[in-house]
C-alpha cells in the first residue's frame, strides 16, 4: 500500500475535498442538519446513531476522504471489523484449535467505542499525515477534524467513521499484538470486540487484563468489565461458538429450528398468521420491538436469507464428510421455507 502524505494545499482541497475552501467552510458551519438521529433496539436499551444524510454536502466530502486519503492509510494485519474483503469468519478463524489442543478464551469489549475517539486524538493521529508548514498543515487538520466529527468525537453514522476508528487504533493493535506475541496469545479485534485465546490458562491472569486496560487508556479507551467474558475450550460469541471450529449457538440453531418447526407443525395459511405465531414465541436472537420479533414480511426473510448465506459460507470443505450433508440438508430446509413465506400472501 502505497501511504499518502499531505504535501501541498492544492492536493487537499483539489484532488481529495475538490471544493473550495469557502464552499467547505459553509457546508460545515450548520454541519448538525446533516445528521439525522436513529434508534437502534439493543439488550440493554437503546442506541443512537448520528447518521449522516446522504443528499449533503458534507456526505460527498466524507465519501471523498475516505476514498481517496483514509482507505490509503495502513492498519494492523488483525484488524477485520470495517475491512474490505474481511468478515466476522475471519475474526474468528486463528483461534480455532490447532493440532488438536484446546484452547483457553477471553473476550474484551470497548466501552464507548466510538464515543471514546475525540477531536483531540484525531489531531494527534492525522498531524503525521500532514507534511506542510505548521500552519497549513493545522489549519487541514481542523478542517478535517470538522468535517469527520460531530459535537466533539467520532460519529457512529458518519461514512469515515469506521475507518477512523481502525487508523486511530493501529497503535494500540500493534502493542497488544507485540504484547500477545512474548506471551504466545493469539489476538484478533473486530471493532470494540478483543478477543485473545491461547493453549496457556495463564491468559486469565488479572494481570494480562490490566495490561491490556493501560494499552487502551492511552487513547482513552476503557474495557466495559461487565462484558468481559473467559471460557475453557470454546467460546460463545454474538452467536457463534469458537472451539475445535466454528458453528452456530444453540440460541441461534433453536431460534431457526423454532421457525422451521412452528411452519411444518401449525401450517400458516398466509403471512400475517404466520407472523402472529412467531411473534407469540421468545426468540433469543431477536429483539422485541412493540411486541413483535419479526414485523413484516421481509423482516423475516431477511433474517432466514442471512442464515442461510452464513450456512453456505461455512459448508466444510470435505463435501463426503457427515457435517457437510447435514448442513446440506438443514440449509434446503430453510430455502424451502424462504420459497414458501414468498409464495404467502
Amino acid at each position: 500500500m502505497i501511504i499518502i502524505f499531505i504535501y501541498k494545499e492544492d492536493f487537499f482541497y483539489d484532488y481529495i475535498l475538490q471544493d473550495s475552501l469557502e464552499e467547505i467552510k459553509k457546508v460545515i458551519e450548520n454541519k448538525e442538519n446533516n445528521y439525522y438521529i436513529i434508534k437502534i433496539p439493543k439488550k440493554d436499551g437503546l442506541r443512537k446513531l448520528n447518521c449522516i444524510k446522504k443528499e449533503t454536502k458534507l456526505y460527498q466530502y466524507q465519501t471523498l476522504i475516505k476514498n481517496k486519503f483514509l482507505n490509503r492509510i495502513p492498519i494492523a494485519e488483525n484488524v477485520y471489523g470495517f475491512v474490505k474483503g474481511q468478515s466476522y469468519k475471519d475474526f474468528l478463524v486463528p483461534h480455532t484449535w490447532e493440532n488438536n489442543k484446546k484452547r483457553f478464551y477471553l473476550r474484551i469489549d470497548i466501552k464507548d467505542f466510538f464515543g471514546s475517539i475525540n477531536t483531540d486524538t484525531l489531531r494527534q493521529v492525522f498531524r503525521y499525515y500532514f507534511k506542510t508548514d505548521e500552519n497549513a498543515s493545522n489549519e487541514m487538520i481542523d478542517l478535517l477534524l470538522d468535517i469527520v466529527s460531530l459535537d466533539g468525537f467520532l460519529p457512529q453514522g458518519a461514512v469515515t467513521s469506521p475507518v477512523i476508528s481502525n487508523i486511530v487504533f493501529r497503535q494500540l493493535d500493534l502493542r497488544i499484538q507485540k504484547y500477545c506475541n512474548k506471551l504466545n496469545f493469539t489476538y484478533t479485534r473486530y471493532a470494540d470486540d478483543l478477543l485473545f485465546s491461547s493453549i496457556n490458562k495463564r491468559i486469565y491472569d488479572p494481570f494480562f487484563i490490566k495490561m491490556i486496560s493501560t494499552i487502551l487508556k492511552s487513547r482513552n479507551f476503557k474495557i466495559n468489565h461487565s462484558k468481559v467474558k473467559t471460557s475453557d475450550e470454546e467460546i460463545s460469541l454474538n452467536g457463534f461458538v469458537v472451539g475445535k471450529n466454528i458453528r452456530l449457538s444453540r440460541s441461534k440453531k433453536r431460534d431457526l429450528n423454532r421457525i422451521l418447526f412452528i411452519f411444518q407443525d401449525q401450517k400458516p395459511k398466509n403471512i400475517t398468521d404466520f407472523l402472529s405465531l412467531l411473534n407469540s414465541k421468545k426468540f433469543k436472537s431477536r429483539i422485541n420491538v412493540n411486541n413483535e420479533y419479526f414485523s413484516n414480511k421481509t423482516n423475516l426473510l431477511n433474517y432466514l436469507s442471512g442464515y442461510r448465506s452464513f450456512l453456505i459460507s461455512w459448508l466444510p470443505e470435505n463435501k463426503s464428510s457427515p457435517d457437510f450433508k447435514s448442513s446440506k440438508i438443514y440449509i434446503k430446509r430453510i430455502e424451502e421455507l424462504i420459497l414458501n413465506i414468498n409464495n404467502m400472501n
